[in-house]
């Protein structure tokens, strides 16, 4: 008889523990339904923030990064424990953040003042130096050799910070193969600017 009521609760715990599992895996399934189309829309915004950076129209980039905010403020409300699935969203959030800023000659804004998650952060502010090498390039062909000078030493500035960042991937994520690529950047850069002078 004993045994019998030690099978029978192993098996409500078993149920229990299961039941809950599923309501937990339902809400983060609701919230990812919610996330994944605002990570879009923030992703799109921040590559037309990024074209109108480029087209020189820093009203309108700093229109677009407004609206991204308010839409990050809703984001945040849902993804706890869901990151995984903002991450690329923060990423493009943090390499705005970033470009603007060079742009505008301000302080490049840490991860803490911007309030993402240090990953994608370092993500975004590697692919920041891709978006500088077409500034360079914008620059030289305006005959503008200071501003090219500018962003190209930007370009240096964080490809030596990024540098002494030598963690394994499962703990920084993709940004060993960015700092690969910003490495060739850079110095397809340098031919460019030599080229120019």
């Amino acid at each position: 008889m004993a045994n019998k009521k030690n099978a029978q609760a192993s098996e409500t715990a078993l149920e229990n523990a299961v039941k809950k599992i599923v309501q937990t895996l339902s809400d983060k399934e609701r919230r990812q339904d919610q996330i994944i189309p605002l990570t879009r829309e923030i992703i799109r915004d921040c590559a037309l923030g990024i074209k109108a950076v480029h087209a020189g129209d820093l009203k309108e980039t700093e229109r677009k990064i407004d609206e991204i905010e308010g839409k990050l403020v809703k984001l945040h409300s849902l993804d706890e424990k869901l990151e995984n699935v903002s991450q690329q969203c923060y990423q493009e959030y943090a390499e705005i953040k970033c470009l603007h800023a060079i742009l505008t000659r301000e302080p490049i804004p840490t991860y803490e003042e911007i309030g993402i998650n240090l990953i994608p952060w370092l993500s975004g502010l590697a692919d920041c130096v891709g978006e500088l090498r077409r500034a360079v390039q914008l620059a030289l062909s305006e005959g503008d050799a200071k501003k090219a000078k500018y962003y190209f030493e930007k370009m240096n500035a964080i490809y030596d910070n990024l540098m002494v960042i030598k963690f394994s991937s499962s703990l920084v994520g993709g940004l060993k193969h960015k700092q690969d690529v910003i490495r060739g950047q850079i110095e397809q850069a340098r031919s460019e600017m030599l080229r120019s002078a």
